[in-house]
């Protein structure tokens, strides 16, 4: 069972006020401290996280309008003794425990805004990938889907979309083009300057449209939205979800350098292909696991957001099908 503390400094005569949400989300202890010189006192809910979401709501719900309060919540690496469960309750199929909103949403909106580091990492990564496509060496590819940070501003994307976040969707839709413009760009130059070897497989693979690409950029998206919602370490997802936009970035624009403009509508449309399948996965598994804001109002926001992100992508992504369709690919 994983565990969160929920604490919430307020005024001392609420007391009672969060001992009630605690007893109706059934909080597994509650322990507070002495009110203190400013008539404050802190509460501390020891929840399975399961119940966390739920928890902080109702605790935003009765606080919001009260001036002085805060709410933190911390993880727990253990609890002793442990609480078993009762193994005569059938249970249903659900996803496994999400992190909260609030956790996702500081997990995510670092990535929506790019700075000097973002930039600098996918520049460094473009020039990996660039020389691993024209040499034809896939450990050199590899390599560059492993430091590629383009993760990041995609996951903020979907978020953005799923809560109705105008601001975390603009942020994010800036900084996905900024970073394939620096993946784009330099990778033109290279495309110009250096020696390309036009038999490289790593190269030319980055040109072919099929309905396996597709495959792959879903469960890429999937996956990515499924390990920052759980917590789970989202390193080999970085990775899957590099596989899906950088190297088809630098072959465009390495194509663009040759002036080869069939290669480089190849590579190009792939790109689209893979950043219309992500975003699509990632806004139906954020659908799936029920990550919607708290008030009526941001969910009917939300509700349209989500609704205007998916029409986009599902008709981007028929008229991808469309053209895989009719070139026979």
């Amino acid at each position: 069972m994983t565990l969160r503390i929920i604490q919430v400094t307020l005024p001392a005569e609420l007391k009672k006020t969060i001992l009630n949400i605690a007893e109706r989300h059934e909080a597994i202890d509650v322990w507070w401290e002495p009110k203190n010189e400013d008539g404050l006192r802190t509460i501390s809910l020891l929840v399975d996280r399961q119940a966390q979401q739920e928890t902080l709501d109702s605790i935003q719900i009765h606080l919001q309008d009260i001036e002085k309060w805060r709410a933190v919540l911390l993880p727990v690496e253990a609890a002793l003794p442990a609480k078993t469960e009762d193994g005569t309750k059938t249970k249903k199929f659900q996803w496994r425990k999400s992190l909260s909103r609030e956790e996702l949403f500081e997990e995510v909106a670092g990535g929506a805004n790019g700075d000097l580091i973002y930039y600098v990492m996918v520049l460094l990564s473009t020039v990996v990938a660039a020389v691993g496509l024209i040499q034809d060496n896939v450990a050199v590819v590899i390599a560059a889907m492993v430091i590629a940070p383009l993760l990041g501003p995609n996951l903020a994307l979907a978020f953005g979309g799923a809560l109705g976040n105008k601001k975390l969707i603009l942020n994010s839709l800036k900084t996905c083009a900024g970073g394939l413009l620096m993946a784009i760009i330099p990778s033109i130059l290279i495309g110009f300057f250096l020696p390309v070897d036009l038999q490289s497989e790593q190269l030319s693979s980055r040109t072919i449209i099929d309905y396996a690409a597709i495959g792959l950029a879903l469960a890429s998206g999937a996956a990515a939205v499924l390990s920052m919602a759980t917590g789970v370490s989202s390193a080999l997802v970085g990775v899957m979800v590099s596989v899906a936009l950088l190297p088809p970035a630098a072959a465009f624009g390495i194509y663009i350098g040759l002036g080869q403009s069939y290669n480089a509508m190849g590579s190009g449309t792939l790109l689209l292909t893979n950043i219309v399948c992500v975003g699509l996965s990632s806004q139906i598994v954020l659908f799936l696991m029920g990550i919607r804001p708290r008030t009526i109002s941001e969910k009917r926001s939300a509700n349209h957001s989500t609704m205007i992100h998916t029409l986009v992508w599902v008709t981007l992504l028929m008229m991808i099908s469309v053209i895989i369709y009719f070139t026979g690919q």
